[in-house]
């Protein structure tokens, strides 16, 4: 036990967990919708709506328990344990979400409370009812018993807990009040009058249908986080929360069965649905006992939300996920109470108790309850998919097929209660989430990236049985510099022509012969993070990776390029750029490099730069020369100008002949590739007899990138072939010399 923990936990399973949840589950539903349910939907329905509102409370329980059985619980509850497996994008979404509907639902109890008040000696449709409706009376009281709420919880959570108990007896006394009543009274022709259908009940009501119905008892079943929200404050939560929570639901279920049934043996559908609290009070053996029932039950609900609320605020805040919610993390006191989040609830609470009734608030709280649990057993699911080692949860009915369905069925329920509801739901909570998503930091480590290691990794085996084909080539291209910050541009273009579409790599490879291996192994991870530095800052998606050698890069560059893969991940193209002639010993290096790189079979493209300013971005190059190297060159033209950096820019094909037959047959034989190739290229045929050099430099030296064909034995003497190519190179444009291995094809 931390000591943070140690000065703060004071309550067990019973008082922290079951009777918080019991209190919350038995709620305002119980005595002020119950009927209403059986009388809507008569009770062999009602019976499966509560069995749909338990089987998603149950499921998600076992992934609450799931998680809070497999990491050490702090303040917070649901959010904390949350943002730490699926990070603290999705943690605060979930955070926000359930505070919203937990501040929410200190109004809806109370707004029950004062609708059970005034239906006693003001009931809607008298008079004395329309006047005090007239005066906002009903809103007026609901203030003031909100406000008296926040001042005993204002004042810690021992007081609250504490009160706690006599309103458990008081409401258990109702209980018993109206199961012996409806036991007394029983009557066998209203239990089968009221199994019919919707269609077969009386037509002077309004049925508004089983998930209507739905949505307005779901709160009922709502409340198991009303334990787990108080977790910084319980002895042992890993052991509390499982245990008081199922045994909550399954106390509450088997209430709200017996009260379902009795209620459809003792009353008329009409009756149930026009009046349920006065079906509920004429049923039960002592009437008061009802009153005081529905009052205990939702103050205790109301004072539960105000006791859960505020504290998910305060994890928030001490995360420092947003700015505004640092100032709620601030507790107060030897208990660390989170004041200034109460004093937020509270003002949520009154402006709510302002804004709507009974059942409009239900249907909004049910969908943000059916958001938050259906994110709870979503990241259960990633945890247990993921496959993490340290997923080793203590509770063991759990399964990540049980999560699955807990989402799912969550999901189907907002769906049907109400689309525009559930929409509105989900892009609040989207809102939130893609304004925490990038924005928020520290260490939570969460479990999406053991879930997309698990799916990475049987992806890769998938991939590895598989047979290559034209069709899915893709650029997995590694480019090898000696130093990244001085090869900027040409990683810029290797971004160009992999365009998002494959995959790439950077690789640094320099030599240190002067430090020894720690030296080394320091400096390599310097470079690591400078060099993604400055990646992330200019935008290009990529991979760095750096290497420190002890002595010559050239020498390790052949055992290095054979071990540098996963699996089918190997790359297929290895990129480098010409050092200018004025730097002969680097030149030198990298010719050497590319000559080790003949006998690997992959494609090589060598990046001859050129001063960028001016360059438009607006015209490439391809001069081509055979279908082999021509359909990569071709392309590695169309990725590039499919970039972002370059806007869809015009593409020339260009090609040199010597005679009149040639130059007919070149235009048909390309324009015929080039269609279907399904490329918008402008095919240009050059018919001349000069040097091929002359009238290259003499139609591309105005473009903005030039991609040339080279041949293996100009990669076998690459020192030759750069001393005969150095004038031309000179005097075009930034330039891509691109000789193909032979498995791109542009036909395919």
């Amino acid at each position: 036990m931390s000591a943070d923990r140690g000065a703060q936990a004071r309550f067990g399973t019973f008082g922290g967990v079951f009777t918080p949840c019991t209190l919350t589950i038995l709620g305002v539903i119980m005595f002020m919708r119950a009927g209403y349910v059986v009388g809507d939907v008569g009770i062999w329905r009602a019976l499966i709506i509560l069995g749909i509102a338990k089987a998603i409370t149950t499921l998600t329980t076992m992934s609450l328990s799931a998680i809070a059985t497999n990491t050490e619980v702090k303040t917070g509850g649901v959010y904390f344990m949350i943002s730490r497996v699926l990070g603290p994008d999705f943690g605060g979404t979930i955070g926000l979400t359930l505070y919203i509907s937990q501040a929410v639902s200190i109004a809806f109890y109370v707004i029950g409370f004062s609708e059970a008040l005034f239906g006693l000696f003001a009931a809607p449709g008298t008079a004395l009812g329309a006047t005090m409706a007239a005066y906002h009376a009903p809103q007026l009281v609901s203030t003031v018993v909100i406000l008296a709420i926040f001042f005993l919880t204002f004042k810690g959570a021992d007081m609250a807990i504490k009160a706690q108990y006599p309103i458990l007896i008081i409401l258990l006394l109702a209980v018993a009040s109206f199961v012996v009543g409806g036991l007394i009274a029983f009557d066998g022709s209203h239990f089968s009058a009221n199994q019919g259908l919707i269609t077969t009940l009386p037509d002077n009501r309004s049925a508004d249908g089983f998930w209507i119905a739905f949505a307005i008892f779901f709160p009922a079943a709502t409340g198991i986080t009303a334990g787990a929200n108080m977790s910084g404050d319980l002895k042992d939560p890993a052991k509390s929360i499982p245990r008081g929570t199922l045994a909550s639901i399954s106390f509450t279920a088997t209430i709200y069965v017996i009260e379902l049934l009795l209620l459809s043996g003792f009353s008329d559908a009409v009756t149930m649905h026009e009046h349920p609290f006065e079906t509920i009070k004429s049923m039960s053996l002592f009437g008061p006992l009802i009153v005081a029932g529905v009052f205990a039950a939702t103050l205790s609900s109301a004072l539960g939300s105000f006791l859960g609320a505020p504290r998910i605020l305060q994890a928030m805040g001490k995360d420092r996920l947003l700015r505004p919610l640092v100032f709620f993390g601030r507790g107060h006191g030897a208990q660390d109470e989170p004041r200034r989040a109460t004093v937020l609830s509270l003002g949520i609470a009154i402006a709510v108790v302002w804004a709507g009734g009974l059942d409009a608030v239900a249907r909004v709280i049910s969908m943000f309850f059916l958001i938050a649990y259906g994110m709870i057993n979503l990241s259960a699911f990633v945890e247990s998919r993921g496959g993490n080692p340290s997923f080793r949860p203590r509770f063991k009915l759990f399964s990540w097929s049980a999560a699955l369905a807990g989402a799912v069925g969550c999901a189907i329920a907002m769906v049907k209660i109400d689309e525009t509801y559930a929409i509105v739901a989900m892009v609040i909570a989207g809102v939130i989430y893609f304004s925490l998503r990038g924005r928020v930091g520290g260490d939570f480590g969460d479990a999406k990236r053991g879930y997309i290691f698990t799916r990475t990794r049987e992806n890769l085996l998938m991939l590895e049985n598989m047979t290559t084909d034209p069709k899915n080539w893709r650029p997995v291209l590694a480019v090898v510099t000696e130093d990244a910050d001085r090869d900027r541009q040409l990683i810029t273009c290797a971004a160009w022509v992999e365009c998002g579409r494959g995959l790439l790599s950077i690789l640094e490879l320099t030599s240190a012969p002067d430090l020894d291996q720690h030296s080394r192994l320091d400096q390599r991870a310097r470079r690591m993070i400078e060099v993604k530095h400055e990646l992330a800052r200019k935008g290009i998606v990529a991979f760095a990776d750096s290497v420190v050698l002890p002595d010559d890069t050239h020498g390790q560059l052949d055992a290095i390029m054979q071990a540098y893969s996963i699996g089918s991940l190997r790359p297929n193209t290895v990129m480098l750029s010409v050092p200018p002639p004025n730097q002969p010993e680097r030149r030198e290096r990298v010719s050497t490099m590319i000559e080790s790189l003949a006998g690997f079979g992959l494609n090589l493209v060598i990046y001859k730069g050129a001063r960028m300013d001016g360059i438009g971005k607006r015209q490439i190059d391809v001069w081509w020369h055979g279908q082999r190297n021509g359909s990569l060159l071709t392309l590695f033209a169309y990725l590039a100008s499919e970039h972002s950096d370059w806007g869809k820019a015009r593409i020339r094909m260009m090609r040199v002949v010597t005679s009149g037959e040639e130059h007919l047959e070149a235009e048909k034989t390309l324009g015929q590739m080039m269609a279907a190739a399904r490329l918008a290229v402008d095919v240009e045929v050059v018919l001349s007899q000069r040097p091929v050099s002359e009238i290259i430099v003499e139609k591309s030296n105005k473009s903005d990138l030039v991609l040339l064909g080279l041949r293996q034995q100009d990669i076998q003497d690459f020192r030759g072939f750069l001393s005969a190519r150095d004038e031309l190179l000179a005097r075009l444009p930034p330039t891509l010399l691109v000789l193909s291995n032979g498995e791109a094809d542009l036909l395919a």
